[in-house]
């Protein structure tokens, strides 16, 4: 009887602690995720010049001539190649036109986010704000010419305040905003992958 008692009671011991481990990495990868969400991302507009499969990481050119490396990983979402493609997958792109969502500072910069484009197929125009359609997530803007163009804010759509990246689809830029919108032409239709406010 004792030794059951003590078999019983040793299980509990261990089925307590198992328990609490399991509880602890549920609330860790929260925790983890929680603290990756509160980081501000930014945003990169360039070339994509290399991939380091070795090293995990990406070159950047900028329209600026600089470069810019980043790391990716598993979690590393790429949109314009096969679907659920990883950072890896961007082998073979390189040449190709790229904006890239990341957090960190110089030097250990992390790509979340990478929309890959054809060659020349992401367009920029700058200008203001003149209307936005939150409705119909449609925005117009007029160019320094007095020409208006209108673009569809599309799904992954981005804003980069300057202080920070935030979904363009939940939170618009503002009439009179002076932006340089990042965009694609898509079936007879403007898609806006970025505007960056200046």
């Amino acid at each position: 009887m004792e030794l059951h008692m003590t078999r019983t009671l040793g299980l509990s011991v261990w089925l307590t602690i198992f328990l609490s481990v399991l509880g602890c990495l549920g609330y860790c990868d929260a925790a983890r995720a929680d603290e990756s969400a509160s980081k501000p991302h930014h945003a990169l507009v360039g070339e994509l010049e290399k991939v380091d499969t070795g090293a995990k990481k990406i070159t950047i050119r900028a329209a600026d001539g600089t470069e810019h490396a980043f790391s990716y990983s598993g979690r590393t979402l790429v949109h314009g190649g096969a679907a659920a493609a990883k950072g890896a997958e961007l082998v073979g792109k390189e040449g190709s036109q790229v904006v890239v969502r990341y957090t960190g500072e110089a030097g250990s910069e992390t790509a979340d986010h990478i929309d890959v484009f054809g060659h020349d197929a992401l367009k920029t125009t700058e200008g203001t704000i003149s209307h936005v359609d939150k409705v119909g997530h449609k925005v117009t803007v007029k160019a320094a010419d007095g020409a208006e163009e209108t673009y569809d804010i599309g799904r992954d759509s981005a804003l980069d305040t300057g202080h920070g990246v935030v979904d363009a689809a939940r939170v618009t830029a503002k009439e009179g905003d002076h932006v340089v919108v990042y965009h694609t032409e898509e079936g007879g239709r403007k898609v806006v992958h970025l505007f960056k406010r200046l």
